[in-house]
Protein backbone atom coordinates (compact mmCIF):
# COMPACT_ATOMS: atom_id res chain seq x y z
CA UNK A 1 0.00 0.00 0.00
CA UNK A 2 2.80 2.41 0.44
CA UNK A 3 4.36 2.22 -3.37
CA UNK A 4 0.49 2.99 -4.42
CA UNK A 5 0.48 6.10 -1.87
CA UNK A 6 4.04 7.29 -2.82
CA UNK A 7 3.03 6.64 -6.45
CA UNK A 8 -0.27 8.74 -6.48
CA UNK A 9 1.85 11.50 -4.74
CA UNK A 10 4.39 11.54 -7.27
CA UNK A 11 1.84 11.08 -10.23
CA UNK A 12 -0.29 14.07 -8.51
CA UNK A 13 2.75 16.26 -8.08
CA UNK A 14 4.06 15.82 -11.48
CA UNK A 15 0.89 16.79 -12.85
CA UNK A 16 1.35 20.16 -11.09
CA UNK A 17 2.24 23.10 -12.98
CA UNK A 18 4.08 24.36 -10.03
CA UNK A 19 6.48 21.45 -10.80
CA UNK A 20 6.79 22.04 -14.24
CA UNK A 21 7.27 26.08 -14.18
CA UNK A 22 10.03 25.42 -11.39
CA UNK A 23 11.81 23.15 -13.55
CA UNK A 24 11.62 25.50 -16.54
CA UNK A 25 12.77 27.99 -14.14
CA UNK A 26 15.87 26.23 -12.42
CA UNK A 27 17.13 24.83 -16.04
CA UNK A 28 16.85 27.99 -17.54
CA UNK A 29 18.72 29.58 -14.47
CA UNK A 30 21.51 27.38 -14.92
CA UNK A 31 21.64 26.99 -18.60
CA UNK A 32 21.85 30.61 -18.66
CA UNK A 33 24.78 30.23 -16.22
CA UNK A 34 27.00 28.37 -18.05
CA UNK A 35 26.07 29.37 -21.87
CA UNK A 36 26.38 33.05 -21.13
CA UNK A 37 29.33 35.43 -19.10
CA UNK A 38 25.63 37.42 -18.17
CA UNK A 39 24.64 35.24 -16.13
CA UNK A 40 26.53 33.93 -13.01
CA UNK A 41 25.64 31.57 -10.00
CA UNK A 42 28.41 31.39 -7.11
CA UNK A 43 31.21 33.18 -7.98
CA UNK A 44 32.59 31.99 -11.10
CA UNK A 45 36.32 32.79 -11.07
CA UNK A 46 39.44 31.60 -13.19
CA UNK A 47 37.74 27.32 -13.21
CA UNK A 48 36.14 25.72 -15.91
CA UNK A 49 32.60 26.32 -16.59
CA UNK A 50 31.83 22.55 -15.69
CA UNK A 51 34.46 21.73 -13.37
CA UNK A 52 33.58 19.94 -10.67
CA UNK A 53 34.00 23.18 -8.48
CA UNK A 54 31.51 25.27 -10.51
CA UNK A 55 29.45 22.25 -10.32
CA UNK A 56 29.33 21.99 -6.69
CA UNK A 57 28.92 25.74 -6.29
CA UNK A 58 25.79 25.90 -8.73
CA UNK A 59 24.01 22.89 -7.33
CA UNK A 60 24.67 24.07 -4.09
CA UNK A 61 23.07 27.11 -4.58
CA UNK A 62 20.07 26.27 -6.12
CA UNK A 63 19.54 23.62 -3.47
CA UNK A 64 18.96 26.67 -1.03
CA UNK A 65 16.28 28.07 -3.68
CA UNK A 66 15.21 24.03 -3.82
CA UNK A 67 14.22 24.33 -0.11
CA UNK A 68 11.56 26.38 -0.83
CA UNK A 69 10.01 24.09 -3.56
CA UNK A 70 10.25 21.59 -1.09
CA UNK A 71 8.79 22.90 1.83
CA UNK A 72 5.92 23.79 -1.13
CA UNK A 73 5.46 20.22 -1.98
CA UNK A 74 5.45 18.22 1.48
CA UNK A 75 3.06 21.36 2.78
CA UNK A 76 1.35 20.45 -0.03
CA UNK A 77 0.53 17.17 1.06
CA UNK A 78 -0.94 17.25 4.63
CA UNK A 79 -2.69 20.97 4.08
CA UNK A 80 -4.69 19.23 0.65
CA UNK A 81 -6.17 16.35 2.98
CA UNK A 82 -7.52 19.26 5.67
CA UNK A 83 -8.44 21.77 2.71
CA UNK A 84 -10.69 18.83 0.98
CA UNK A 85 -11.45 16.79 4.40
CA UNK A 86 -10.38 13.73 3.10
CA UNK A 87 -8.13 12.92 5.52
CA UNK A 88 -11.13 11.35 7.86
CA UNK A 89 -11.83 9.60 5.01
CA UNK A 90 -8.14 7.89 4.04
CA UNK A 91 -8.09 7.01 7.86
CA UNK A 92 -11.13 5.27 8.03
CA UNK A 93 -9.99 2.80 5.41
CA UNK A 94 -7.23 -0.34 5.47
CA UNK A 95 -4.65 1.96 4.44
CA UNK A 96 -2.38 2.27 7.84
CA UNK A 97 -0.94 5.95 9.17
CA UNK A 98 2.41 4.83 8.36
CA UNK A 99 1.66 4.07 4.64
CA UNK A 100 -0.36 6.67 4.18
CA UNK A 101 1.81 9.58 5.62
CA UNK A 102 5.41 8.07 4.49
CA UNK A 103 4.12 7.19 1.11
CA UNK A 104 2.66 10.89 0.72
CA UNK A 105 5.77 12.48 1.57
CA UNK A 106 8.14 9.41 0.07
CA UNK A 107 5.78 10.36 -3.25
CA UNK A 108 6.76 14.32 -2.96
CA UNK A 109 10.22 14.19 -2.00
CA UNK A 110 10.68 11.91 -5.35
CA UNK A 111 9.20 15.07 -7.26
CA UNK A 112 11.31 17.11 -5.53
CA UNK A 113 14.24 15.03 -6.76
CA UNK A 114 13.42 14.71 -10.22
CA UNK A 115 12.28 18.40 -10.22
CA UNK A 116 16.10 19.48 -9.16
CA UNK A 117 17.78 17.23 -11.91
CA UNK A 118 17.22 20.33 -14.61
CA UNK A 119 19.63 22.10 -12.81
CA UNK A 120 22.09 19.69 -13.56
CA UNK A 121 20.66 18.86 -16.99
CA UNK A 122 20.67 22.95 -17.53
CA UNK A 123 24.37 22.99 -16.42
CA UNK A 124 25.32 19.97 -18.82
CA UNK A 125 23.24 21.33 -22.03
CA UNK A 126 24.91 24.25 -21.43
CA UNK A 127 28.02 23.22 -21.21
CA UNK A 128 27.56 21.46 -24.83
CA UNK A 129 26.42 25.22 -26.43
CA UNK A 130 28.51 25.54 -29.74
CA UNK A 131 29.09 29.36 -28.93
CA UNK A 132 31.03 28.73 -26.22
CA UNK A 133 35.05 29.22 -25.87
CA UNK A 134 36.15 25.77 -25.64
CA UNK A 135 39.00 27.20 -23.70
CA UNK A 136 36.39 28.09 -20.13
CA UNK A 137 35.10 24.31 -20.38
CA UNK A 138 36.55 20.87 -18.69
CA UNK A 139 35.80 17.56 -20.31
CA UNK A 140 32.72 16.32 -20.30
CA UNK A 141 31.97 13.87 -17.04
CA UNK A 142 28.64 12.66 -16.41
CA UNK A 143 30.18 11.50 -12.47
CA UNK A 144 30.91 14.79 -11.56
CA UNK A 145 27.18 16.14 -11.73
CA UNK A 146 26.06 12.58 -9.95
CA UNK A 147 28.23 13.01 -7.27
CA UNK A 148 27.13 16.16 -6.21
CA UNK A 149 23.82 15.81 -6.91
CA UNK A 150 24.05 12.33 -4.94
CA UNK A 151 25.74 13.18 -2.24
CA UNK A 152 24.70 16.79 -1.45
CA UNK A 153 21.82 17.90 -3.19
CA UNK A 154 19.38 14.79 -2.29
CA UNK A 155 20.43 14.85 1.37
CA UNK A 156 19.86 18.54 1.59
CA UNK A 157 16.32 17.86 0.11
CA UNK A 158 15.27 14.95 2.19
CA UNK A 159 16.22 16.81 5.57
CA UNK A 160 14.32 20.07 4.27
CA UNK A 161 11.75 18.20 3.37
CA UNK A 162 11.39 15.56 6.34
CA UNK A 163 11.64 18.88 8.76
CA UNK A 164 8.82 20.59 7.19
CA UNK A 165 6.67 17.39 6.97
CA UNK A 166 7.14 16.53 10.44
CA UNK A 167 6.42 20.20 11.76
CA UNK A 168 3.01 20.27 9.56
CA UNK A 169 2.01 17.35 10.42
CA UNK A 170 -1.59 17.07 12.31
CA UNK A 171 -0.51 16.05 16.16
CA UNK A 172 3.22 16.88 14.89
CA UNK A 173 5.33 19.78 16.50
CA UNK A 174 3.51 22.32 15.65
CA UNK A 175 -0.54 22.19 16.38
CA UNK A 176 -1.64 24.77 13.52
CA UNK A 177 0.21 24.97 9.89
CA UNK A 178 0.24 29.08 10.10
CA UNK A 179 3.98 28.80 11.69
CA UNK A 180 5.52 27.85 8.31
CA UNK A 181 9.25 28.66 7.97
CA UNK A 182 9.32 30.94 11.31
CA UNK A 183 8.46 27.12 13.19
CA UNK A 184 11.36 25.61 11.44
CA UNK A 185 13.79 28.36 12.38
CA UNK A 186 12.19 29.68 15.54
Amino acid sequence: MFRSVAAFELRYQLRSPAFWVTAIIFFLLTFAATASDNVSIGSGGNVWKNSPYAIAQTLMVMSVFAVFIMTAFVANVVVRDDETGFGPIIHSTRVSRFDYLFGRFTGAFLAGCLLFLSVPAGMMIGAAMPWLDPETLGSFNLGHYAWIYLLVCVPTLFVTGAGFFGKILPGGFLPDKAHGIGGVVG
